[in-house]
């Protein structure tokens, strides 16, 4: 049986991704909505990909961000992880 995990995007938090590479322990790949690479870690404690985005909610961004982020598959809160400079399309 074959599943395809769901990866969320670590800045907006939208299940419309483009995964290249799937462990155990990461996933890579692009938001589809807000065009930008992403490394996600699973939860820490399921070890689901359905994590908010780091702002918390798809779409908007806090100027205080919360200390932790929730897992849609289990309430866990996970630590805030940075996704990295904002400008990274386009900087090779």
């Amino acid at each position: 049986m074959n599943t395809i995990q769901e990866v969320f995007c670590v800045r907006c938090g939208s299940a419309d991704t483009r995964v290249t590479r799937l462990a155990p322990t990461s996933a890579e790949g692009t938001c589809l909505r807000c065009d930008k690479p992403f490394h996600a870690t699973p939860c820490q404690n399921c070890g689901g990909f359905r994590i908010d985005g780091s702002f918390g909610v798809s779409g908007t961004r806090f100027e205080n961000l919360p200390e932790t982020v929730r897992c849609w598959d289990c309430p866990h809160p996970n630590p805030l992880r940075d996704p990295g400079p904002e400008e990274t399309a386009g900087a090779r």
